[in-house]
């Protein structure tokens, strides 16, 4: 099945969004539904395994700036990856609007097939 990553901006808040769509389908709901600007991504190719993986880290994170502005995510990461490298990548940068002042880490090791 066709799948669309959306990201909508309206203002200074962007949300994303995944939609079981082809391109073409997940553009006329975006039209449809849609205020601000919007931007569609479908797969092109697919690169990387998830093959002799046995554990990885489920890592949420949060970033606050200076002003008390926050935003929040999360994604799933290498295993060998430690909070620090993480915290030391993201510091400086802006995520959703907000400049990463403060970088909160929390993340838990998982086995595969667990």
């Amino acid at each position: 099945m066709a799948k669309t990553l959306v990201l909508n901006t309206l203002g200074s808040t962007t949300k994303g969004f995944s939609l079981p769509a082809s391109d073409t389908a997940a553009s006329a709901f975006c039209a449809a539904m849609l205020d601000g600007e919007y931007v569609g991504y479908t797969k092109q190719s697919e690169s990387g395994t998830d093959s002799g993986i046995t554990s990885y880290h489920d890592v949420s994170i949060q970033i606050a700036s200076s002003t008390g502005s926050k935003t929040y995510f999360g994604f799933l990461a290498k295993a060998g990856v430690t909070d620090v490298e993480i915290q030391t990548a993201l510091v400086g940068k802006t995520i959703n609007g907000v400049k990463a002042d403060t970088v909160f880490v929390t993340m838990r090791e998982v086995a595969v097939g667990a």
